[in-house]
């Protein structure tokens, strides 16, 4: 066990061992009367984690120790020691940081979900389906068609994994960034997967995978292009999601493959564009 520095207030010292956990370092916490001492489990760690002290001295509330606060698992012992300065998070506390935009689609295809029938009534799903054809998509004033099949889900396994992806992938633009970008995301994802879709293969298909592997593949390139991005995602999370994808066009796994990658292209083209954008406009402020 390594020292690696002493933070007077307990709070920010578990944002940094929060953070530096999330960068596969193993850290931990001894709790004083009046501060914190900060440790690095590994030797060869220490030359990372005293990098990532120096940052976080210069920027403590950075979104990135936020968001790392909320992906790593809290300790029982240390949030009891914190008591008032750190709350555990209970499913109220979840409720309470998660936005608007997250918890609004997973209603909206919930009440889609129960309406449908879990999306095997046709009468019922085809006002939420994508345009019958082109000479309709061009003609017609139905503009929520372009989203909507994003709405729907087809028995309860894909309804739940789709939910869960959008609550936790979802879940983090908004907290770390903004509800305006999560939003944003959801409309270009969703209406370039739904097209790319349709042109492949018609319009029997729903679902919010389209949608979520556009977000994965913002946050990816986001992270992979930003000089300061403020989440991390798990190690190996995109080379499973990229396994999944080959699977998926391998016809292992029966999923709407073309909205899917177009999907995930888009996020990543996002990702990159407003990495740059972002980091250029944080530098002239």
């Amino acid at each position: 066990m390594h020292h690696l520095t002493y933070i007077q207030h307990p709070r920010y010292a578990q944002a940094l061992v929060d953070y530096l956990k999330s960068l596969g370092v193993s850290a931990s916490l001894q709790i004083q009367d009046n501060g914190a001492n900060v440790f690095v489990e590994n030797e060869t760690d220490l030359d990372l984690a005293q990098t990532e002290l120096q940052r976080f001295l210069q920027e403590p509330n950075h979104d990135r120790y936020r968001q790392a606060s909320w992906l790593v698992e809290e300790d029982n012992l240390q949030a009891e020691k914190l008591s008032k300065l750190y709350r555990g998070v209970t499913f109220a506390r979840i409720l309470e940081l998660t936005g608007i935009v997250t918890k609004s689609i997973v209603v909206v295809c919930l009440v889609v979900y129960l309406l449908t029938a879990q999306g095997y009534d046709a009468g019922a799903r085809a006002p939420f389906m994508f345009f019958s054809s082109l000479q309709h998509l061009s003609g017609s004033s139905e503009i929520w068609r372009w989203i909507s099949p994003a709405f729907i889900h087809f028995g309860i396994f894909h309804f739940m994994f789709n939910m869960s992806a959008w609550w936790v992938f979802g879940g983090m633009v908004e907290r770390s960034q903004s509800s305006m970008r999560l939003f944003m995301l959801f409309v270009v994802c969703g209406v370039i997967s739904n097209l790319v879709q349709f042109l492949w293969s018609g319009n029997q298909f729903g679902g919010l995978s389209g949608v979520v592997y556009g977000v994965l593949g913002y946050l990816w390139f986001y992270e992979r292009f930003s000089p300061a991005p403020p989440f991390r995602l798990p190690p190996g999370l995109m080379v499973f999601m990229v396994i999944a994808l080959v699977l998926g066009f391998a016809d292992i796994l029966p999923v709407a493959n073309q909205a899917h990658l177009s999907g995930l292209l888009t996020g990543c083209f996002l990702g990159g564009l407003l990495a740059r954008t972002d980091g250029a406009a944080n530098s002239k402020a």
